[in-house]
């Protein structure tokens, strides 16, 4: 599969692939060239993979887009902000790793709709 598994959000775009989205859209904002927002690249790509279907993962880049940071008030790199009906509903800051997002993600997505088996096996050794 050579599709990418995040989507490129800018400017023009915002509106339609977070604001106006049918499903809730996790956007990282980040800088191409910064270690934190690249460490960040693996654990996003894993989570977009995995949530296909309830899921969008985007990234913004922030040094191509700064009026969406300040639109945002985005003070931290990277910061996640998770959107559902074009609402910010949870932001996390800084460099962290997939399953502390998740962690925070889960009661959201799950109220949505049932979760893929990422979340069923969690705990159940």
């Amino acid at each position: 599969m050579s599709m990418k598994p995040t989507i490129e959000i800018n400017e023009e775009n915002f509106e339609i692939e977070v604001l106006k989205s049918s499903q809730p859209v996790l956007v990282e904002f980040a800088t191409g060239w910064s270690l934190p927002s690249m460490m960040m690249n693996g654990a996003m790509d894993e989570i977009a993979t995995e949530f296909v279907d309830c899921l969008k993962v985007a990234r913004v880049q922030l040094d191509r887009n700064p009026n969406l940071g300040l639109w945002y008030g985005i003070r931290c790199l990277p910061t996640m902000l998770y959107f559902s009906d074009g609402e910010v509903q949870i932001g996390i800051f800084g460099t962290t790793n997939k399953e502390a997002i998740l962690s925070q993600l889960k009661p959201v997505i799950s109220s949505r709709r049932p979760l893929e088996p990422s979340f069923a096996s969690v705990g159940k050794d």
